[in-house]
């Protein structure tokens, strides 16, 4: 997959840092949003190969941006690789539940780091 765009949603710069600077040296485009207009706008006008997540993040509720990502037709298959603390995957599995959703731990995307752009064939 040649130079694939990643969208990525994720309030902790040292993490946003960390994982965008992995996924460049991967030579992947990597766009950034942080408010649920922001993550749908970057989503339709980027199409995106993955969106990466954090299920944590203060500024949006991730069950409603991701009700608005599937209502745009050109979206509904779009892989969201979501993120959280290893004690609530089952809990956001449960409520998540859909094809094109992975959801990880925190530790899973740090560990993978190196390999980010592999991430996208779990889908």
């Amino acid at each position: 997959m040649p130079n694939p765009a990643i969208l990525v949603a994720i309030a902790d710069l040292f993490f946003l840092s960390k994982i965008t600077t992995a996924l460049e040296a991967q030579g992947c485009t990597v766009r950034v949003a942080v408010q649920v207009q922001q993550v749908t706008k970057e989503a339709v006008d980027q199409t995106p190969s993955l969106v990466i997540l954090d299920l944590g993040i203060a500024t949006m509720d991730p069950v409603h941006l991701i009700q608005e990502v599937r209502r745009i037709p050109q979206l509904k298959n779009l892989p969201i690789l979501c993120y959280t603390n290893h004690t609530q995957v089952p809990e956001w599995d449960e409520k998540l539940r859909d094809n094109y959703i992975k959801v990880v731990p925190n530790s899973y995307i740090s560990s993978n780091i190196s390999n980010i752009v592999g991430i996208i064939n779990l889908f």
